[in-house]
């Protein structure tokens, strides 16, 4: 088959959201498509195959192509995308694209050599140094890690405003984003709704009301995603600690929905890396995730 009529199929699953893309033969993005979370630490089997249907479906419409024109394919979460493909009739076996390389193309870096900080709805670290050198720290989950997350972000949110709204702490306006959020009037509407049970991409999804309410000046919210920040930047100078010296020059890639909050959460971890690697680069990534699995896929299966 001519370059031309290949058509390679990106996809960036996450805890709250996946993220796919299809790019022809001059690596041109002709479809995009958007859905839920896939990533099954945080959602379920069932969930994450419909998830992945719905946004690969979205992209194949976008781009004018059925299943069967699909000629190479990738994903960073794969434990339910064969199924998905099964269903929808992809031919081709997905390779597998890690999370960490998706963070370097999406901040134009295609060496692997420096820092990937991972913070969407978990987070994560990933160093690459020199001869070989590799550490990863982070990512054990809502429960046991996860420091700087959306989930844990949207966590100290809500009990935030739930101990303001109990006349425990001041008031914030993490209350009214809380009560719009929930559509509840008052806390034991919060707490009916949360239910017994934690839902890692619910809570999540208050992260970005976190944000909005810093935005705004309140207090409470800006101390939350500094203290998010704070973490972060702490969890990343350890990786770094592990595969660089404190004069190596290097980039520590930021990636993920929590760094839109701005400098809010990125400056602190500046300002960790500026005192113990000076000579260390922080960059975030804006590329589209889906696109960038799809160029690494077909960089990897056509080299």
């Amino acid at each position: 088959m001519s370059l031309a009529h290949d058509y390679t199929l990106g996809i960036d699953g996450g805890g709250s959201k996946t993220a796919v893309a299809i790019i022809d033969g001059s690596e041109r993005v002709i479809g995009r498509g958007l859905g839920g979370g896939t990533n099954i630490n945080f959602t379920n089997r069932r969930s994450a195959v419909a998830a992945f249907k719905r946004a690969i479906r979205q992209a194949l419409a976008g781009a004018g192509l059925q299943p069967a024109d699909i000629t190479y394919a990738g994903s960073t979460f794969s434990m339910a995308v064969g199924q998905a493909f099964k269903d929808l009739g992809i031919e081709c076996e997905p390779i597998q694209v890690g999370e960490p390389e998706v963070a370097f193309e999406r901040a134009g870096i295609r060496q692997m050599r420096g820092i990937a900080l991972i913070a969407g709805t978990g987070s994560s670290c990933f160093g690459y140094g020199d001869e070989g050198r590799r550490f990863h720290s982070g990512g054990w989950g809502a429960l046991l890690g996860d420091e700087g997350s959306a989930f844990d972000i949207g966590l100290r949110a809500i009990k935030r405003a739930l101990a303001a709204m109990d006349g425990r702490l001041p008031e914030t306006l993490l209350v009214d984003h809380l009560k719009s959020y929930f559509a509840a009037r008052s806390l034991r509407d919060v707490i009916n709704r949360c239910g017994m049970r934690i839902n890692q991409s619910l809570v999540a999804g208050f992260a970005t009301h976190t944000s909005e309410a810093a935005a705004a000046g309140d207090e409470a919210a800006m101390e939350i995603l500094k203290s998010a920040g704070e973490e972060l930047g702490e969890l990343a100078v350890f990786v770094a600690r592990h595969v660089f010296d404190k004069s190596s020059e290097f980039p520590v890639v930021l990636a993920g929905g929590v760094f839109n909050a701005g400098s809010v959460v990125i400056d602190p971890i500046r300002s960790i890396f500026a005192s113990q690697f000076p000579r260390a680069e922080v960059v975030v990534a804006f590329g589209e995730p889906g696109e960038a699995v799809a160029r690494i896929t077909k960089r990897k299966l056509l080299s």
